[in-house]
């Protein structure tokens, strides 16, 4: 006779299969599968704990976001910053190289419109006399026509002041040869300014308005305006 296998019948039972009992049961005794049951306290406990973890977990995950944005946003802004002072640096030094040149050129424009009173000249004058340490020096001033015909009225209205608070009383004659006698010989020969008598006075018409030439023995001191100006200029590249 041959034998077969024999598979015991629980390996084979199905839960959809229906058991029949060849005796009624007296009792059932069941088991739970499922986890064991928790106090509504621990439940809590474990449900904060959680939400604390994941708070915590969240919070260091935006922070590193956040810390990321904030260096990227730090090495944009020093990259510009570094352009800026870069961009800066290259205008100032183009302003330094070209600032002299513009500054000159508006002075050169401007000076010849502004018209220059007596007393400026006269400023001029004693201005560039005053660079002469020795005051027994003899001193010729070269100025241009209009300059000092100015200088030479300036000096006339100060001898006639001088001459009515002397005496009101001079005829007008008298009073004429006066002053006649005080500008003889203004083509070097005599004192423009009444103060200045070792000074003596040329025309130059090679000069302009605001010029001014003083020979010396040692030599000849140039006050052109074309002179201060070149001088200026030089010192401002020279600075630059």
């Amino acid at each position: 006779m041959r034998k077969s296998s024999l598979i015991p019948e629980e390996a084979t039972l199905s839960f959809n299969r229906k058991i029949t009992f060849p005796v009624p049961p007296t009792g059932f005794s069941v088991r739970s599968v499922s986890n064991p049951p928790v106090s509504l306290q621990e439940h809590q406990s474990k449900s904060q704990a959680s939400f604390d973890a994941g708070k915590q977990e969240a919070t260091q995950f935006y922070q590193g976001e956040i810390k990321q944005l904030q260096d990227q946003f730090a090495a944009k802004q020093n990259d510009l910053l570094d352009q800026v002072n870069q961009r800066a640096e290259e205008v100032l030094a183009m302003l330094n190289a070209n600032l002299p040149n513009l500054v000159m050129e508006i002075v050169q424009k401007i000076l010849p419109s502004i018209e220059l009173s007596a007393s400026d000249i006269e400023g001029i004058v004693r201005s560039l006399i005053k660079e002469f340490s020795d005051e027994e020096e003899k001193l010729e001033v070269f100025l241009c026509p209009e300059d000092l015909k100015l200088l030479k009225a300036l000096g006339k209205g100060s001898k006639e002041e001088e001459a009515n608070e002397a005496s009101t009383s001079d005829s007008e004659d008298g009073f004429a040869s006066a002053i006649a006698g005080i500008f003889d010989n203004l083509d070097g020969e005599d004192s423009v300014l009444p103060d200045l008598p070792r000074v003596k006075f040329h025309e130059d018409n090679s000069l302009v308005s605001g010029d001014c030439q003083i020979k010396s023995k040692f030599g000849l001191l140039d006050g052109r305006i074309a002179t201060k100006i070149r001088k200026v200029k030089e010192e401002l590249t020279e600075n630059g």
